[in-house]
């Protein structure tokens, strides 16, 4: 017997099933039931929501931070012998996936390391390897920002009249051109988050870290299951943890907008 499975669409239908859903939040006060029957969605986001805050925070900081090292390591190589070390490495780790950065990782752990693991969420420390992979994607995104604002700047002419006063690179550098990068790279501060979420998806999973995107491919799993007994539907759960992510985003628009306010009133 072959299962053939469509898919119709319906407006109304769709229409429906949001004002049925947007009516019962209103009604009960809460997103939903989940798979376990004393587990409200709320009390699931509660729970996975922090371990991956902590993660989220720490990797965009780190890929804020050595990004902007990285570029200004990049600038300072370039047309030199070293460039290989610059703007070379920050292409070729570019196109390396982060997932395959995770698998080569877990594995030489796993054969070389036998006794020490990055998997999973039981010890305190097991958001150190997340935070890290997923800030190296992010951070050389920044670098590349970075550098190509240096590089276009140090045409300008007001560089180069810096330059023909008998000013230092590190001078020019601190003086002239970083307030025009950091400029440039809060103008970024929201794709970067929304780069940093979309690496949370994969560390996580493949880490088996369990935060609120491992909750989340758990519930999008469940929820298109029909368990034979019947069971709670878990769309709630996948609308509250979105949401959650959505507001990290918002956040860092927010801050974007008030550092470029603040660095360039004009």
């Amino acid at each position: 017997m072959t299962v053939v499975y469509s898919y119709h669409f319906n407006v109304k239908e769709y229409a429906t099933n949001v004002v049925t859903f947007l009516k019962n939040v209103y009604e009960n006060k809460s997103l939903g039931g989940t798979k376990f029957a004393t587990l409200t969605a709320e009390d699931e986001i509660a729970k996975f929501f922090p371990r991956s805050l902590k993660i989220i925070l720490i990797g965009y900081i780190l890929s804020i931070v050595f990004g902007v090292l990285k570029g200004i390591l990049d600038y300072r190589f370039t047309n030199t012998k070293k460039s290989f070390l610059g703007s070379g490495a920050t292409w070729f780790l570019s196109g390396v996936p982060d997932f395959f950065i995770t698998i080569c990782l877990s594995y030489f752990i796993l054969l070389y390391i036998p006794d020490f693991s990055i998997m999973g969420t039981e010890a305190w420390w097991k958001f150190i390897a997340p935070s890290i992979l997923i800030s190296i994607a992010p951070m050389l995104y920044v670098a590349r920002i970075t550098s190509v604002s240096l590089l276009t700047q140090d045409r300008e002419p007001y560089i180069q009249v810096a330059y023909a006063k008998g000013f230092t690179k590190n001078r020019v550098l601190l003086n002239h051109m970083m307030r025009s990068c950091f400029i440039t790279v809060s103008s970024h501060l929201q794709s970067i988050m929304v780069f940093v979420l979309s690496n949370l998806l994969v560390v996580e999973y493949l880490l088996g870290y369990q935060g609120a995107a491992y909750r989340l491919f758990t519930a999008i799993g469940y929820t298109n299951f029909i368990p034979p007994g019947g069971g709670a539907d878990e769309r709630g759960l996948i609308i509250g943890i979105c949401i959650s992510f959505l507001m990290l985003v918002m956040v860092a628009h927010i801050i974007s907008q008030a550092i470029k306010m603040k660095l360039d009133p004009k």
